[in-house]
């Protein structure tokens, strides 16, 4: 039974995420992942201030810094959000659960051919 549960948690979970972001871009203010990422990169307007070298090296180091603890708390973040899932799923009957992927599979078919006409 746990298995079971684990499993559909997983799926509804892997589900979710493919549709929560598939359309996300990082332009739209979503944080980017490591592979939308470019290093050295300057923060907005940084360029126009006409900074040495070692201030662009030192802000580069910055942001490397504070991108790796980024990651692991965005990583965190995933995590609990799939806790909460399998959580919130095991409150769920099990008619409640086959009704529920049956619905979200309804979503991702809508969203495919919603996507595939534009």
């Amino acid at each position: 039974m746990k298995r079971r549960d684990l499993l559909l948690a997983l799926l509804i979970a892997a589900l979710l995420s493919v549709s929560g972001t598939s359309q996300e871009t990082p332009s739209k203010g979503k944080l980017e992942t490591p592979e939308t990422k470019s290093s050295n990169r300057l923060p907005n307007n940084y360029g126009k201030l006409g900074l040495s070298e070692e201030q662009r090296k030192k802000i580069y180091a910055i942001q490397a810094e504070y991108r790796d603890k980024i990651d692991t708390l965005l990583r965190e973040v995933e995590d609990l959000r799939a806790q909460e899932t399998l959580e919130i799923q095991n409150m769920l009957s099990a008619s409640q659960q086959a009704e529920l992927l049956k619905l979200l599979e309804d979503t991702r078919k809508k969203r495919e051919e919603k996507k595939a006409k534009n």
